[in-house]
């Protein structure tokens, strides 16, 4: 099966239209109404989602994005949330590319291969990375990195470069 990421951005290129993919911190202001606000932007017209990891120090985020970090997880959001998320959300909506945003420290605890594993099992096809740096994803060509671990599962690693 194609990434919905790739079959999306191929219907928009072809009808030459922009992508718009917004985002939701999942948790915030709790974990149910992110889910239902999650389901609002796709059914009003986002084309694909990002949906953002809670983590204690989202260095890359603006003071918006890093409150709704911190209450996410005064809420109790873990990883293991937001892929319950994830499953629920992909069984109302097959088609939406959804694409999880965090830092790698939680991936690396949660184990790099379980949880690219376990993402692309409850329907993600991408995440980004922001605190991972490209030299060390896996992109110039070693094995045995982020990228290749995520492309052996058909999940689309999107860099962050400034």
């Amino acid at each position: 099966m194609a990434n919905r990421i790739d079959v999306t951005l191929g219907r928009l290129r072809s009808l030459k239209q922009p992508a718009l993919a917004p985002f939701v911190t999942i948790g915030f202001p709790d974990v149910e109404a992110s889910r239902a606000l999650a389901m609002e932007v796709l059914a009003s017209g986002g084309d694909m989602l990002e949906l953002g990891i809670p983590f204690s120090d989202p260095l890359a985020e603006g003071p918006t994005i890093q409150m709704t970090s911190y209450r996410a997880l005064q809420n109790g959001v873990t990883l293991d949330t937001v892929l319950d998320v994830v499953t629920r959300l992909r069984a109302s909506q097959p088609e939406a590319p959804l694409i999880l945003m965090g830092y790698y420290n939680p991936f690396l605890q949660f184990g790099v291969e379980r949880f690219v594993q376990r993402a692309r099992d409850v329907g993600a096809d991408g995440v980004i990375v922001p605190d991972l740096p490209l030299e060390e994803s896996g992109e110039s060509g070693e094995s045995g990195g982020f990228n290749d671990t995520c492309e052996g599962y058909g999940v689309h690693l999107i860099p962050m470069l400034a």
